[in-house]
């Protein structure tokens, strides 16, 4: 007996039309949200806000597209809110007693570096889920952070960093500048160099990827290795808008990461990531944040509405997993993929 024609033709159509529907999704609440501010606030499309909200997402999407190369790889990061403090710290220890703006840079660039090797060392040493590992380097992180600073904020840095928290290139604050220069590294490394297929085919199965030669320990530990980096670009930020190290800056920023990354369309086990939709996912919520503001939300509320946003991104991610036309979908020819989006399949391993 054969199957209906037309049946299995719907069928087809079906499964490629869900998908599209799914990756329409976050762009879609993305639009629905600025309309609905517009209509609701006389500012929210001002020039003013428009930056006040680039400026203000800066440091979670610095952070956030390191937690993508964690999570493309199958791994996950809570250490980096913690390693956004130690690191800002660092950096002002050594600019109060150098008085030397790039060498606060570069030590704050060589502890996100060891940070993250000692991450990704700990993850494929001990084989233990990187959820119990990073938590436990961020409570250690944060207490190094308390014991270098006495708890306390630290000053005394050199008087020129003061135009790094003022400065407008172009009219557009330096720290959005930085972000979009994060960015476009990013999207290099995962979406172009070959590193990237590596992260991907190393989060979307490990076996396999080891069986194709791949060197899929040195690649772990290199996206937690990215990630400090990214935390430690993050933290000297932070220090320089405030012209000083808060030990106590970074809380939550692990979660809002995970959230924006997960949010965005990355696969929270892995071997599915795209920066755009990371960027994307932190918009989504700098934009509510935002827009809660202008509106008069109190903090109790605007954490609420931030939670839901957890359990959505969350929901998300399960609807893309058990999703019937995620199971059917067919490959897409190589190079045919969406710009920005990678995902590894065992014929790109």
């Amino acid at each position: 007996m054969t199957g209906n024609p037309v049946s299995a033709t719907r069928a087809v159509r079906r499964g490629r039309f869900r998908p599209a529907l799914e990756d329409a999704f976050i762009p879609a609440l993305l639009v629905c949200l600025v309309v609905v501010l517009t209509m609701s606030t006389d500012s929210f499309l001002s020039k003013g806000n428009i930056l006040n909200v680039l400026t203000s997402m800066a440091i979670l999407a610095i952070v956030s597209f390191g937690q993508t190369f964690v999570i493309a790889g199958g791994g996950f990061d809570l250490s980096i809110g913690a390693q956004v403090a130690l690191h800002g710290v660092v950096a002002a220890l050594v600019m109060a007693a150098t008085q030397n703006i790039l060498f606060g840079l570069l030590a704050a660039a060589v502890t996100g570096v060891l940070f993250g090797l000692l991450n990704g060392i700990l993850v494929i040493g001990l084989r233990v889920h990187p959820f119990m590992i990073t938590l436990g380097t961020s409570v250690v992180a944060t207490g190094v952070t308390l014991i270098a600073s006495n708890s306390e904020s630290v000053g005394g840095l050199p008087a020129s960093i003061a135009g790094f928290g003022t400065g407008r290139p172009l009219g557009i604050p330096w720290i959005v500048w930085l972000m979009v220069a994060c960015f476009v590294i990013s999207l290099f490394l995962l979406s172009v160099s070959p590193f990237g297929l590596r992260v991907l085919s190393t989060g979307g199965n490990r076996e396999a990827a080891r069986l194709a030669g791949l060197r899929v320990d040195r690649t772990t530990v290199m996206t937690f290795v990215i990630a400090g980096v990214f935390a430690a670009v993050a933290g000297a930020a932070i220090t320089a808008r405030l012209q000083s190290a808060q030990p106590t800056v970074g809380g939550e920023l692990e979660l809002f990461s995970v959230a924006a990354v997960v949010l965005g369309g990355s696969a929270l086990h892995g071997g599915k990531a795209s920066m755009w939709r990371t960027l994307l996912g932190v918009l989504v919520i700098s934009v509510i944040q935002n827009g809660l503001n202008l509106l008069g939300v109190g903090d109790a509320w605007q954490s609420v509405a931030v939670g839901l946003v957890f359990i959505l991104a969350m929901s998300a991610e399960l609807l893309r997993r058990f999703s019937p036309a995620r199971k059917s979908r067919p490959v897409d020819p190589p190079g045919t993929e969406e710009p920005g989006r990678a995902e590894a399949t065992p014929a790109a391993i």
